[in-house]
């Protein structure tokens, strides 16, 4: 009996060691796929290497909804176009929406090639790009899929609907719902804890991730932007032509190594992570095609396909049947997803829980809220996404306990690095906010950014920020052509210049939803002094700041009615410009002024119909307001006015 219990016991530790191990109890077919190393800023003689996949792409793309001819087989497509989403939650999702509105309704939504979002610009964009298809219906016979762009941004069509009603995110699902969403963090908050930060601890991607804050909060996604499209897999992005070349950025907590442009000084904050339909990965790490993402490793191969220990160019992975994401039976699945969500990579750009935010808005005093931060550190928990190193060499069955021993030991002071068997991969927002970076480095030339962020600081230097970053990621010699707001400066639009080394440029139209009332500036009283520039003194280009001037609370988003309306070239959209605007001023007119529209934190996003609207409404007026002389051309991009080194 003793012995009988004794073997039963080591029948469970090796089958448990087999689940760790991930490939020493069952085998699968193997397969490989390409590792590519990109240039890591903009290199005009490698992009057609780097991006022919993305290119070629496009170029059907113009030539099936423009009629252009297509692009030869070598060649970048001229005037590259793209919008980029930053993050900001749910307001960014929404303001976004808006913006979506408005670009599809000046009828230039099918002259963008890319579209590059972070966080919450990523829930909109994934949303778009898993609705945008060939006709299709669910089991109660609601569409949840379109080909026609129009009907999927129509604010009376139920596309818009659905994210309507769940722009609170427990508002549809009854009373329950609510202690549902918070039961579901609650019993995995202490195992993350205790497994995750405590004793550093990794497991089988599907378990880990399952066990994990991640799980309920891309739950969350999928009900809200997912309708009906839960099992959307990256490499079923861009099956069509409808929609632009679709790209999630999130950050890679396994610090990539530092990497640099020639004669330069490197990069260092080399985190980024990139979703695509053709690669996803990192500077520091390569990029992999998508279909081998997650899986279980084998070898790393390098060019000429001997094993690798640095620079990779081939992985050999262990990969399950060639089925869709939800037909794989659950032994197919046992060693991680069979492939990567668009959910996932929705939910990974976007995965942060930000308490700074909160001390942010409650504690006005400098001092006071540098304290709260560092109180707060612990608290901003990550919900990073778990999945196997695609670039690391996979280990043996010894290896796998070393790997154990490794992780709970120096690894916990050390953070995790590209070297481990894991990789982590969290929100976008810790590399750029913006989107917009992904987009230079591919020889965009003519970028819309909508930056619907939180000034958790109210000091209000987004543009001076994205400045700095550019001169790094550009690299020195660069120029900045066009005004520059000072310090300190509201801005809610701003056309400028980026000139770089070798010549090109791109020309960037930035937009940032703000509201002008008094609640505006609680957060930074010292902003409201004498000789303080919080206001551009041309925050809109045309107005008329002696009818209308910025103080005047009469319109206290700041948009110009008048200007706006005039847009309107039949009486019935002059209507509804007229109702937008009424609606949008309403919101941010007292007693609702005092929630800081349009800066709400993005933790306190509980939306009701109300706000959904005047955030939508937001982004679809100043799309029609500062997008509307847009044009993709050679014109556009001759700089407006001096330049200055970045």
């Amino acid at each position: 009996m003793h012995v009988r219990r004794n073997g039963r016991i080591w029948i469970v530790i090796v089958l448990l060691l087999c689940g760790l191990s991930a490939s020493a109890c069952v085998k699968y077919e193997i397969r490989t796929y390409e590792i590519r190393q990109r240039a890591f800023t903009h290199d005009s003689t490698r992009l057609w290497s780097d991006y022919h996949e993305e290119y070629e792409f496009i170029a059907n793309r113009r030539a099936t909804l423009l009629g252009k001819p297509k692009t030869s087989g070598t060649t970048v497509p001229p005037h590259l176009t793209g919008l980029a989403f930053s993050g900001g939650g749910i307001r960014s999702a929404t303001f976004h929406l808006g913006v979506l509105q408005a670009v599809q309704e000046l009828d230039k939504l099918k002259e963008i090639d890319y579209l590059s979002t972070v966080s919450g610009g990523s829930y909109v964009g994934g949303w778009m790009a898993a609705h945008l298809g060939s006709d299709q219906e669910d089991d109660l016979g609601y569409l949840i899929e379109t080909k026609d762009p129009n009907r999927l941004v129509d604010d009376r069509e139920d596309f818009v609907e659905h994210l309507r009603d769940h722009s609170g995110f427990i508002q549809e699902g009854g009373f329950f719902e609510g202690p549902k969403l918070i039961g579901s963090y609650l019993w995995r908050l202490p195992l993350y804890l205790v497994w995750d930060l405590g004793l550093h601890i990794k497991t089988v991607p599907s378990v880990g991730n399952e066990l994990h804050l991640y799980s309920p909060y891309r739950d969350r996604i999928e009900l809200t932007y997912m309708r009906g499209k839960e099992a959307t897999g990256l490499t079923q992005l861009n099956r069509n032509l409808i929609s632009p070349y679709f790209i999630v950025n999130g950050n890679l907590v396994n610090r990539g190594r530092p990497r640099g442009y020639p004669g330069d000084k490197p990069y260092f904050e080399n985190y980024n992570f990139e979703f695509t339909h053709d690669f996803s990965g990192s500077d520091g790490l390569g990029y992999v095609r998508t279909p081998g993402f997650g899986r279980p490793v084998v070898e790393v191969l390098d060019k000429d396909k001997n094993l690798a220990w640095e620079n990779p160019a081939w992985v050999v992975v262990e990969d399950p049947p060639d089925k869709p994401c939800d037909q794989l039976p659950q032994a197919d699945t046992a060693k991680g997803a069979p492939c990567v969500r668009l959910s996932d990579a929705m939910t990974i750009s976007g995965a942060a829980l930000d308490i700074d935010s909160i001390f942010a808005e409650t504690y006005h005093n400098d001092f006071t809220r540098t304290l709260m931060r560092f109180a707060s550190a612990p608290f901003n928990l990550n919900f990073e996404y778990q999945t196997w190193n695609y670039a690391r060499r996979y280990n043996d069955f010894l290896g796998t306990i070393w790997d154990y021993l490794v992780m709970m030991t120096w690894r916990r002071i050390s953070g995790p690095n590209t070297v481990d068997r894991w990789i982590e991969i969290t929100d976008g927002a810790f590399f750029d906010n913006t989107g917009v970076f992904a987009l230079l480095r591919r020889g965009v030339t003519h970028v819309i950014v909508g930056d619907a962020t939180l000034d958790t600081d109210w000091t209000y230097h987004y543009l001076k920020l994205l400045r700095e970053r550019l001169r790094r990621y550009v690299g020195s010699g660069a120029e900045w052509c066009g005004e520059f707001p000072a310090d300190h400066e509201i801005v809610w639009h701003r056309r400028f210049w980026l000139k770089r080394r070798d010549g090109t440029t791109a020309v960037i139209d930035f937009i940032k939803p703000y509201a002008y009332n008094p609640a505006l500036f609680k957060g930074n009283p010292t902003l409201t002094r004498a000789g303080t520039p919080f206001l551009s003194p041309r925050p809109e280009p045309k107005r008329d700041l002696s009818r209308d001037p910025l103080t005047d609370l009469k319109y206290p988003t700041h948009l110009d009615s008048k200007r706006i309306v005039n847009q309107g070239s039949k009486k019935k959209e002059v209507e509804q410009i007229d109702r937008a605007i009424s609606r949008v001023v309403k919101f941010a007119s007292p007693p609702q002024s005092r929630s800081l529209f349009a800066q709400t934190s993005t933790f306190f996003q509980w939306y009701s119909t109300e706000e959904f609207e005047a955030y939508r409404l937001l982004g679809y007026l100043m799309g029609k307001t500062y997008l509307s002389d847009i044009a993709f051309n050679d014109a556009a991009l001759v700089p407006v006015g001096g330049c200055v080194p970045l």
